[in-house]
């Protein structure tokens, strides 16, 4: 028995599954393995690190702490830049109070004037407004500010994409920076692109 040709198949292709459209918010500070990233047209390579840190003061309140570092480096090693931002926030709900860092070189502290959550479930195709903060001298003035927003976007059957958009004007200067997270439906977080600027343009990393 059986036949002796298979029949043949049609000539449409399989619809792909949809895309993911919600993923449950993953908890405050997004927290993810070290990401290795590349910028291949300046043969930069990029490192990105979320720590947890330890418990201290910010403006009158005990406050937790994590730390984003983000070193860049020539492709072979050779130093380029090392920023890292510690962000000061309190629990049970997660709320930012400040951030500080070091930025080519110059340390900055800033107080968070202004927070909105992010929704309870990320869904594709919405976007929002996270905080805003004014960054301080050592003296307590006011020498600039920060806004940062978000954008939910498609990634696939199984994750979405969350950018972290910031705009800043440090001491005059303007800057705007993106981190890009791939979230999946297990709740997993990967940094997946940065844009930032190194050595006065902008450089769009991505995973190798």
């Amino acid at each position: 028995g059986g036949y002796s040709t298979p029949m043949p198949m049609p000539m449409s292709s399989p619809t792909p599954p949809p895309n993911l459209q919600s993923v449950s918010v993953p908890s405050q500070p997004f927290s993810f393995p070290e990401a290795d990233l590349f910028d291949g047209v300046d043969n930069y390579d990029l490192v990105g690190t979320s720590t947890p840190g330890a418990v201290t003061m910010f403006n009158g309140h005990m406050a937790n702490t994590s730390v984003l570092a983000l070193t860049v480096t020539w492709r072979g090693g050779t130093p380029v830049s090392a920023d890292a931002t510690t962000t000061y926030y309190l629990t049970n709900p997660y709320a930012p109070l400040g951030l500080s860092g070091t930025t080519n070189g110059v340390a900055w502290t800033a107080t968070v004037t202004g927070f909105t959550p992010f929704p309870a479930t990320l869904t594709v195709g919405t976007s929002g407004p996270l905080l805003s903060a004014n960054y301080q001298d050592s003296s307590g003035n006011v020498i600039g500010g920060l806004t940062e927003t978000y954008t939910v976007t498609a990634g696939g059957p199984t994750a979405l994409y969350v950018s972290i958009n910031s705009a800043s004007t440090l001491n005059g200067t303007s800057v705007t920076s993106m981190l890009s997270f791939l979230v999946t439906n297990t709740g997993t977080m990967y940094l997946t692109e940065v844009q930032m600027p190194v050595n006065g343009t902008t450089a769009t990393f991505v995973g190798v």
